[in-house]
């Protein structure tokens, strides 16, 4: 009998995960991207997502307004918060009000965005990190928070012979999560299907970036990465949010509608 539920159970599971990735795929922002446009007029910005067709948005700061009303303005224009990136600084000195932050801009999942340089030069600082993380889930799972951590390239260094992004996924509790970036890991070397596909059960987020001929940024589905196998096999092993973002574009909200533009003529429903 037990065996029969399991087996129910595990068969349950893998409908649900194909459901999913039969449902047409739903597309969202790192607000990062139009940083300046959020430092001006939050609210507008936020609005202007929306009305490009987006359905979600994932935080990179409040710029000095109130998280509430932000949270409050998404809900209204139809917009669910994938996440809240937290300053490393804040995480580090003051965990409780970083939680307390990403609660109020109702985000379900706190993530660490980011360490410079000085935080990340030696391995016993990367088992430091690790360590923190974990205490940092504890206190955030006791708030309804999830917790995850955003890779980029250097996590795939060597340092003294043992890569920081191996040392996480082994030392990091196994509820906390991962978001991956398409460009920065093609930019370390890495092939983002062997790696999703190595860490199905890891990976919440996919920052959805492409990489232009030269190496550098560009707009989704203007570059060389095969964007569409990606979100395929992402949608597949069960990741939940897929968000666009470009740093460094010259017209952030041209970049996002062409982005959104072809991501749309992408056959991404299984089996089209």
């Amino acid at each position: 009998m037990r065996f029969a539920f399991v087996m129910a159970a595990g068969l349950l599971a893998g409908c649900t995960t194909l459901q999913a990735a039969l449902e047409p795929a739903s597309f969202g922002v790192q607000l990062y991207t139009v940083r300046e446009s959020m430092q001006r007029n939050p609210f507008a910005a936020i609005l202007d997502v929306a009305r490009l067709g987006y359905d979600e948005i994932e935080f990179a700061g409040t710029h000095g307004t109130d998280p509430a009303l932000l949270c409050r303005y998404a809900r209204n224009m139809g917009l669910e918060v994938a996440a809240a990136h937290a300053d490393w600084q804040q995480l580090k000195s003051d965990p409780a009000a970083a939680i307390a932050g990403a609660k109020a801009l109702c985000a379900d999942t706190l993530m660490l965005a980011w360490l410079p340089e000085e935080e990340r030069r030696t391995l016993d600082q990367w088992r430091e990190w690790t360590a923190r993380l974990n205490a940092i889930n504890t206190l955030a799972k006791a708030e309804g928070l999830s917790l995850a951590y955003h890779a980029h390239d250097f996590e795939f260094a060597e340092t003294d012979g043992v890569r920081p992004i191996d040392l996480m996924f082994e030392g990091l509790d196994s509820d906390i999560g991962f978001e991956l970036d398409t460009y920065w890991l093609s930019k370390a070397g890495v092939d983002p299907l062997t790696f999703l596909k190595a860490h199905a059960d890891r990976v919440t987020h996919l920052h959805l970036k492409d990489m232009a001929a030269d190496g550098g940024m560009a707009d989704v589905g203007e570059g060389t990465l095969p964007i569409q196998a990606i979100i395929a096999q992402a949608r597949a092993q069960g990741v939940r949010h897929f968000l666009v973002e470009r740093d460094d574009a010259p017209d952030p909200w041209a970049s996002l509608a062409t982005s959104l533009d072809s991501l749309r003529a992408m056959p991404l429903q299984q089996g089209e």
